[in-house]
């Protein structure tokens, strides 16, 4: 029992290694702008492989989920984009979680046995995850980060994935929006996206301040 244990361990470290490792050697063409050449050269399997590369991005640690976004408006426009982020991001957050879930979860379960902090935090979120994840959502958290989070802890896949998917379209549909319209920086479009962007990156902290002037 003990050396299957060592075995799994080393196998989960290994995994880690190799990704980060490819994730270095590869960082200086997992950007938007290369990956938005690439997909425009496919324009044919175009849709399918800008899903896939979403679906995989929480075992590419270095591929930030905002600039793919946006470069699916700014190549398939508005609705078309929405549309191939919504379903990458469907099966991303899935990835993310059981990634997560597979690689730490039981280290964190044990680590729980004696440390009564990280029980009563891992007792929360499976009390209050659900929440805690669409808070996390709506205040535009770095979403595989989130996903990570959450398999880490013993949120039910369930509610995490329901939480998840609530706000999924319409930030979807906010991202690439602006990505639709960033090269007409001076439309209203453009200008109202961006608003709400920074709104939206705003909101814990106007959170915070809002609570600590209700509860003195």
């Amino acid at each position: 029992m003990g050396s299957e244990f060592a075995m799994y361990t080393v196998i989960k470290v290994l995994t880690v290694i190799a990704l980060v490792i490819a994730g270095l050697l590869y960082y200086p063409y997992l950007n938007p702008e290369n990956i938005a050449a690439f997909i425009d050269d496919n324009h044919v399997a175009a849709p399918l492989i800008f899903v896939l590369i979403c679906a995989v991005r929480p075992l590419l640690f270095f591929l930030p989920s905002m600039g793919l976004t946006i470069v699916a408006g700014v190549l398939f426009g508005a609705l078309w984009g929405t549309v191939y982020v919504a379903i990458g991001g469907a099966c991303s957050t899935v990835v993310g979680y059981f990634f997560a879930r597979w690689l730490g979860r039981d280290t964190i379960r044990k680590m729980t046995q004696f440390s009564k902090g990280l029980n009563r935090l891992d007792e929360w979120a499976r009390q209050y995850g659900r929440n805690a994840v669409l808070s996390m959502r709506l205040f535009n958290m770095p979403w595989d980060v989130v996903s990570y989070w959450a398999g880490l802890t013993g949120i039910n896949f369930r509610e995490f994935y329901i939480a998840s998917m609530i706000p999924l379209v319409p930030v979807s549909f906010l991202y690439t929006y602006f990505g639709s319209r960033v090269f007409e920086p001076e439309s209203a479009g453009f200008i109202v996206a961006l608003s709400i962007m920074f709104l939206m990156g705003a909101l814990p902290y106007i959170r915070w301040k809002w609570k600590k002037r209700a509860y003195g």
